[in-house]
């Protein structure tokens, strides 16, 4: 009978004992080296985790949070969000527990329980973490300066902007990194020293960091300030940098004919008329554009009109020219070169110029002809009547 009693106590015992303590898997650990931090009202909290897989199989380990509500909790491994992990036969594996506080969040004691279960839905291991929300102490906040927020240069050029990040706070927080610019401006983020893109950084308790901003101008852009605005952003810090690149602008010209050929006929009596079409192809107005030309000696080139107060930026205007060739100038091509210039650019056309025979020779050749002709005539009647 006192057998049947310890027997029936024993059973008792193991049947009371709580279903979460029996199915705990001691060859399935779930830790961390800090289950209690303190943290200032308003911020996030990350929790380095490890999962260490003691048996000689692989393990599927779903993962989930149980805690108070209205908490964001998140699973992060190497920058994305994991709700299951593949865990090898006697490795560990560590992963991040993100946990971010409601904005009406009060100061207190707030109770965590991560849970790992396998796909058999058996639970194989709980953590409890504690996160203890404490009244901001005034000790915090981020940090994003430059020294030299205005810069000049040229369309297509790349400005690079310095600037030193620090955080403030006492815990290790990522930075993200924003930006607001004009279309077809990029914009990239980059470590101090590196070549590599980001778009955000994790930053220790404490400490600095310089971060480069790399601003490319589009080729063609007008001349002008343009404003942008950089962001550095950590839990509920958020620091704007106002930014101003000033883009010096380079005028470029473009001259051509109206039909696009760069030859004409004239003759001594007639000149060639041609009209030029000039057209400002760059990013700054074009100043006090004048008319010159290369000839042989004794031609004459004139341009109606001979000057341009001002070429806009797009803007297209013709100019009238006259190529008259020397008395002497034989029939044959001469080169002809007429250029257009202004302030920081020029353009030069070589125009063929073919000089035929006067029209008046043509008319004294034919009387000479003619004269010759009569002249036969008479003499041929003469001296057929002997």
């Amino acid at each position: 009978m006192k057998r049947l009693l310890l027997t029936l106590l024993f059973s008792a015992l193991v049947i009371s004992l709580p279903a979460s303590v029996s199915a705990q898997s001691p060859n399935v650990v779930l830790w961390t080296a800090y289950p209690t931090v303190v943290q200032d009202k308003g911020l996030s909290v990350s929790f380095d985790l490890e999962l260490s897989n003691k048996t000689n199989t692989w393990q599927d380990i779903e993962l989930k949070v149980e805690g108070p509500a209205n908490w964001e909790t998140t699973f992060r491994k190497s920058g994305y969000t994991v709700r299951r992990v593949m865990v090898e036969p006697d490795k560990s594996l560590s992963f991040e527990l993100q946990v971010k506080p409601p904005e009406n969040v009060t100061a207190g004691e707030y109770t965590f329980t991560v849970k790992a279960t396998n796909q058999d839905r058996v639970q194989l291991r709980d953590l409890k973490l504690v996160v203890v929300v404490r009244e901001k102490t005034g000790k915090g906040g981020l940090k994003f300066t430059t020294d030299y927020p205005s810069v000049r240069g040229q369309p297509g050029n790349t400005f690079n902007f310095r600037f030193d990040l620090a955080n403030q706070a006492d815990n290790e927080r990522t930075v993200n990194f924003e930006a607001t610019s004009p279309k077809d401006w990029e914009i990239v983020f980059r470590p101090g020293y590196e070549s590599r893109q980001i778009s955000s950084l994790p930053l220790k308790g404490g400490a600095s960091q310089t971060i480069n901003v790399d601003i490319t101008a589009p080729r063609r852009v007008e001349a002008g300030d343009y404003k942008f605005v950089v962001r550095a952003i950590a839990d509920n810090d958020r620091v704007e940098v106002p930014l101003t690149i000033t883009i010096v602008g380079t005028p470029s010209l473009s001259l051509n004919t109206a039909t696009g050929q760069l030859n004409t006929r004239v003759s001594v009596d007639s000149p060639s008329k041609m009209t030029l079409v000039l057209r400002n192809t760059g990013t700054a107005p074009l100043q006090n554009v004048t008319f010159s030309s290369f000839k042989p000696d004794g031609w004459e080139v004139t341009f109606d009109p001979d000057k341009l107060d001002t070429l806009a930026v797009g803007e297209t205007k013709e100019v009238n020219a006259t190529i008259k060739p020397s008395n002497r100038a034989l029939a044959g091509d001469y080169m002809v070169t007429i250029s257009a210039s202004g302030n920081q650019a020029s353009e030069s056309k070589e125009i063929r110029v073919t000089v035929e025979t006067p029209t008046t020779w043509g008319l004294a050749a034919v009387g000479a002809i003619a004269l010759v002709v009569l002249g036969l005539a008479f003499v041929f009647a003469r001296f057929s009547r002997r």
